[in-house]
């Protein structure tokens, strides 16, 4: 999966500074066109809703896929509101993330413990918000939390730094952009399945940008509010990228890759100098009447 790390694509912004522009070769057109075997998407879901569990699972394991799926921690502590007003589950249960992480290997990322827009809070606050629910999904699921999920996207300086102090590797924003590791791995950029997104946008995305973060909330079968995504289009979309060969990978793949590459690069700039230490060792020790009887130098 070194790939990932190449995520560096030529653009050009519109005049308000806002919008990048993909150019890509005619060739990379074509191979685009044909296949996108190469590709990568994360399927990155905030909150933990019911319909995760009945419209998006039964597909993730149809076609052997993988999803990051973010948790509102007092939702499964029963400090939360888990329940429609008719007293049916509103919110996934643990069994229910337990299950998906044993049958599709499903990332748990944390979306704090209530939900809340981070930089009203005061620092102290905050830090519990951000802290805590990693400890307590650790302790739930028994699996590493390195990623987290800005509830609303909100977040600035201060509080990216808190993300960071906590222990938490990366973290997934609210923004358009490119997956880059390299640049800032605490504002990670996703495009959003919203009620007014069409398919063919969604696909779009996918085949211009290597690497990408798909974010969704709610799949039903009639969306209502922003936030949700037909059922019937999502499982075209699911099928559509089983065909083209792209991949589906959870954002601690991402992070584990490209840590995999930092590792590799300072291996690479490490070994010429070891080599010539290596190479220097060589004349230590000189057969000197070619009898391989080597002496002292």
């Amino acid at each position: 999966m070194a790939f990932l790390i190449a995520l560096f694509l030529t653009v050009t912004v519109d005049g308000d500074g806002q919008q990048p522009q993909f150019e890509t070769s005619f060739k990379d057109t074509f191979e685009v066109e044909k296949s996108l075997t190469g590709h990568y998407v994360v399927l990155s879901i905030d909150d933990g809703h019911r319909s995760v569990y009945e419209k998006v699972y039964p597909l993730l394991k149809r076609y052997r896929m993988t999803a990051t799926l973010a948790v509102i921690v007092n939702t499964l502590t029963g400090q939360g509101v888990n329940y429609y007003p008719g007293g049916s589950p509103y919110y996934l249960t643990r069994g229910e993330i337990k299950e998906m992480i044993d049958s599709c290997g499903i990332e748990v990322a944390s979306h704090t413990l209530s939900h809340p827009w981070l930089t009203r809070l005061d620092s102290s606050r905050a830090w519990q918000e951000i802290y805590q629910s990693r400890m307590i999904l650790e302790s739930l699921f028994g699996v590493p939390v390195i990623t987290f999920v800005y509830p609303y996207g909100d977040m600035d300086e201060r509080v990216r730094r808190l993300v960071k102090r906590a222990g938490y590797q990366a973290a997934r924003a609210v923004r358009s952009g490119d997956v880059n590791f390299w640049l800032d791995p605490y504002r990670l950029p996703e495009f959003e399945l919203r009620k007014e997104v069409s398919l063919v946008a969604a696909k779009s995305y996918v085949k211009n940008h290597r690497v990408s973060i798909i974010l969704l909330h709610r799949i039903v079968e009639q969306p209502q509010f922003f936030t949700e995504w037909p059922a019937k289009e999502f499982a075209e979309f699911l099928d559509w990228l089983d065909q083209e060969g792209v991949k589906t990978v959870t954002i601690a793949d991402l992070y584990y890759d490209w840590r995999r590459e930092v590792v590799a690069k300072l291996i690479s700039e490490i070994r010429p100098a070891n080599d010539l230490l290596y190479s220097d060792s060589l004349f230590k020790y000189v057969d000197i009447d070619a009898t391989r009887t080597f002496q002292p130098r």
